[in-house]
């Protein structure tokens, strides 16, 4: 081998051999689990998405009857929960290009099981305080910039408006694997709802008002903003990586297709509010008043 490292093998102590490093069929089951590690991690830096542990189990069967060779072989694979179901889609396709897959398909029969692990990761939520000058009944001056932040761009509604628009009655979703978000109030109000499947508290509605300073959104976080009738004005300072490309960033995601989504947003909203001089965070969950009462108070 080019690098130089050596293997040792041993016969299985079944067949004449003492067990005790791994048997040549080890290393065909083997190559099969790494083929499909190495195909999904080309796949996933091809397309910018960062791949956390994934990790293969092999249980290979030998023939008890006839010439001896590996009967079965079962690949258990342990996908991250930070990947979408769209993402998962194209790592198991890719593995269907494994070589060691194409030359062993007509003589082996092999199993493939995914698994994926459904622990919500904490929510991630936070919002980044703007530094006011000076403010008088008619004049407010303060700091719109956020650390580290290397594009900027304005979204205005002119009244009532859905940024995205619907997908007739399906709601849709803009989310960012390239850059994160800091979304600053400078007229108005806005309201953002997120989604956010692989948090332990998926829902969030963010009623964002200028006092409350930038709303961060992280990579993967689906996101929708609506105003009312006075419409609003927003300042994002964004976070950008080198892989960000703007025709590829701002593809509105419909709920139409997205059982992952639909579940998210069905689960109980947490909100987050300017009341009383700072952020407040509810959930109905945590609050004795009724839903009517709570629903008063957050218009």
């Amino acid at each position: 081998m080019n690098s130089g490292e050596k293997l040792r093998t041993d016969a299985p102590v079944d067949h004449a051999g003492k067990g005790e490093n791994f048997a040549p069929t080890d290393l065909l089951a083997t190559a099969v689990g790494t083929c499909f590690l190495t195909v999904m991690g080309i796949t996933a830096k091809e397309k910018g998405w960062k791949l956390d542990e994934v990790t293969v189990e092999i249980d290979k069967k030998m023939t008890t009857q006839g010439p001896r060779k590996i009967g079965s072989l079962l690949l258990q694979i342990d996908m991250p929960s930070n990947l979408g179901v769209d993402q998962l889609k194209v790592l198991q396709k890719a593995t269907k290009d494994c070589p060691i897959l194409r030359n062993l398909n007509d003589s082996i029969k092999i199993k493939v099981k995914w698994n994926q692990s459904k622990k919500g990761k904490k929510t991630s939520l936070n919002f980044v305080p703007n530094n006011v000058f000076r403010e008088t009944p008619q004049v407010t001056f303060f700091d719109a910039g956020v650390n580290g932040s290397n594009g900027s761009d304005v979204v205005i509604h002119h009244g009532a408006a859905i940024s995205p628009p619907n997908d007739e009655e399906f709601e849709q979703y803009y989310v960012h694997y390239h850059q994160i978000d800091h979304n600053l109030v400078l007229d108005g109000r806005r309201t953002f709802t997120l989604l956010n499947p692989e948090w332990d508290e998926p829902h969030h509605v963010i009623y964002l008002n200028q006092k409350m300073g930038a709303l961060q959104i992280p990579i993967g976080t689906y996101h929708q903003s609506v105003s009312g009738t006075e419409g609003s004005m927003v300042l994002n300072q964004a976070v950008r990586d080198r892989d960000f490309d703007s025709k590829k960033e701002f593809i509105p995601v419909s709920l139409r297709d997205r059982a992952d989504l639909r579940k998210a947003k069905a689960a109980e909203p947490v909100f987050w509010l300017w009341d009383d001089g700072k952020i407040k965070r509810l959930k109905l969950c945590c609050v004795s008043s009724s839903k009517e009462g709570l629903r008063n108070s957050l218009v």
